[in-house]
């Protein structure tokens, strides 16, 4: 193997390890942010909550906003996007941080 391909590799072996790390830290991010929704919504089922937030995530780009938005519009609570957005990102990083000292 020359070291043309070995590079290109490497490379893509360390782009697929960066993917998997982001989806499993969006991922609990998710799972984190439906916890904190549920016990804001007074949701008695927040494991399965935090699942159905995951879900989400997964099936659509913006399904975590569109569900948070509109569970918290259906129990009266008021939270702008942009707060849920940062505070989404916000943990994001700090999960990240937290993978990758790991």
């Amino acid at each position: 193997m020359t070291a043309l391909r070995k590079n290109a590799q490497a490379e893509e072996t360390r782009f697929v390890r960066q993917e998997e790390l982001t989806f499993r830290a969006e991922a609990r991010r998710n799972a984190l942010i439906g916890l904190w929704a549920a016990a804001l919504i007074d949701r008695p089922d927040a494991e399965s909550y935090a699942r159905d937030i995951v879900d989400a995530g997964v099936t659509h780009p913006d399904g975590v906003i569109d569900r948070l938005h509109s569970d918290f519009e259906a129990a009266g609570v008021i939270f702008l996007e942009d707060d849920i957005r940062d505070r989404m990102t916000t943990m994001l990083r700090a999960l990240r941080d937290e993978m990758y000292a790991a």
